[in-house]
């Protein structure tokens, strides 16, 4: 049994928490954002991975949920987040006949057009349509317009193989995608001219171009407001943005910032040392991120020399003669802030939810461990 109405002190540590005031506040930021600029909002959700997470974000109007795995829409979609016109992207693609199957099926049983999928090659085409066929349905694609991970390059090899997936009697071609990541305005604004310039090559060759699709958390208000651009793929703004973390280490690129609403509780463990403390929670309640983790105690973040992670230990190490150390017990329950919320994310079972300080609610991490 959780303690839920009692203090987060009362949560066995290591533990996920979420601080819910500041989730939402974030939620408010990003979608009043989008509702003003006339852009839809497809959040990522390999960074965040809790059903209850995409329900909250699919009833403030998210278009529908981007994962990165196949597993990871398969288990979303038998949650039962998706309804009505919603649907889930899969933003990596598929060489494995399997994988191509089960996606698939996944349209036959729960309607054509639930699960989209990205492609990057002619090949890949035809096995979708193939296997679509067999069914008597067809299989929703989107081109991935490489910014230099997978993909097709842009201009008339993105035009070509649209051409190609219209021609194919198993598929339904439905736009293009550029994730631009979390680079600096000038970049974002290049990738997004050449992304939207495709789609508009390919509208030329007379077809229909719906999505077009780009944006990270750091690039929302540039990619957001791109004439041309049709959805964003923030997923980190729920945790945090910022130089209190948690998507990007404990920086920011273009001044974007939300509210840092993700940490580890942990307990002191170690205290027989004026110039250190150990806490319980090391690498595998933390993952290795981009930097080492904040110190929060009290609520309030505080100055350490240094935060070492052995496997299973958190070390947090003081200058000689630290007050900050000299407040510190054992036994005492202090946050870990993570430098990297998707990784983080992943390594835990449930994220407790915290209001006013109280344990509110435990959702479980519904695809952790969703990598095929």
């Amino acid at each position: 049994m959780y303690p839920i109405g009692q203090s987060l002190q009362e949560i066995e540590t290591p533990a996920l928490l979420l601080d819910l005031d500041k989730f939402e506040w974030n939620i408010e930021l990003m979608f009043s954002f989008a509702r003003k600029a006339g852009v839809n909002v497809r959040p990522h959700a390999k960074t965040f991975k809790a059903a209850a997470i995409c329900s909250k974000l699919l009833d403030v109007g998210a278009i529908g949920l981007m994962t990165q795995k196949l597993s990871e829409a398969e288990t979303l979609l038998h949650a039962g987040v998706l309804h009505g016109e919603k649907n889930i992207l899969v933003s990596q693609e598929f060489a494995d006949p399997v994988k191509i199957e089960k996606l698939v099926g996944m349209n036959v049983a729960m309607g054509e057009g639930k699960v989209l999928t990205a492609i990057e090659n002619a090949e890949e085409a035809e096995l979708l349509s193939k296997a679509a066929l067999k069914w008597g349905i067809k299989q929703h694609v989107i081109i991935e317009m490489t910014q230099g991970r997978c993909g097709v390059p842009p201009g008339k090899p993105a035009v070509d193989l649209a051409k190609k997936v219209t021609s194919l009697k198993g598929l339904t071609f439905r736009g293009i995608y550029g994730y631009e990541g979390p680079v600096d305005r000038e970049i974002a604004m290049q990738r997004n001219k050449l992304t939207v310039d495709t789609a508009n090559m390919i509208r030329k060759a007379g077809i229909e171009v719906e999505i077009v699709s780009a944006g990270s958390t750091g690039t929302y208000h540039v990619t957001g407001t791109y004439p041309g651009i049709t959805e964003i793929e923030p997923g980190s703004f729920v945790f945090g943005v910022g130089p209190e973390g948690t998507g990007y280490g404990f920086k920011t690129v273009n001044d974007v910032s939300f509210k840092s609403s993700l940490s580890v509780l942990t307990q002191i463990i170690g205290d027989n040392f004026s110039d250190r403390v150990v806490t319980d929670a090391g690498l595998k309640a933390m993952s290795s991120g981009f930097d080492a983790p904040r110190v929060r105690v009290d609520g309030e973040l505080v100055d350490c020399e240094a935060v070492q992670l052995s496997e299973e230990h958190g070390t947090v190490r003081f200058a000689e003669g630290s007050e900050v150390r000299k407040r510190l017990k054992w036994g005492q329950k202090i946050e870990f802030i993570p430098s990297h919320c998707c990784t983080c994310v992943n390594q835990h079972d449930n994220i407790f939810v915290v209001k006013d300080g109280k344990l509110a609610a435990v959702w479980p991490v519904t695809t952790r461990g969703k990598y095929t």
